[in-house]
């Protein structure tokens, strides 16, 4: 199960993917989901969560869908030196602790009616 549509990510997250990769890593946003949470989320669950928890669910969603797009591009590192007379540049890219980190702060998100026995 899916926890979040193209419209929600691109009209209310405001996301700037394109539809074809929002497609391609929101199964691995949800599976990501699915490996923090407390309960089996099924359709029934979701349903009887609170409006804002819902929210959260597909914000959460969304949220790992950028960071995971933006692990697996290199488009995304940024210059971290760059030298004039040898013309050279060197970029920065995330480590893995940091993406560690910031997955851990992405699904702190996550409602606490999914979480609080974790």
């Amino acid at each position: 199960m899916v926890y979040a549509d193209y419209e929600y990510y691109k009209n209310k997250y405001y996301g700037t993917l394109p539809e074809n990769s929002f497609n391609s890593l929101i199964l691995k946003a949800s599976r990501e989901i699915d490996k923090n949470v407390n309960t089996r989320l099924t359709q029934t669950v979701i349903d009887n969560l609170a409006e804002e928890a819902q929210e959260q669910l597909k914000y959460t969603a969304c949220a790992l869908i950028d960071l995971i797009y933006d692990k697996n591009n290199d488009s995304k590192s940024k210059v971290s030196s760059i030298s004039i007379d040898g013309v050279s540049k060197t970029f920065k890219t995330a480590s893995s602790q940091e993406y560690i980190n910031n997955k851990k702060e992405i699904i702190n998100y996550l409602p606490d009616e999914l979480t609080r026995y974790l």
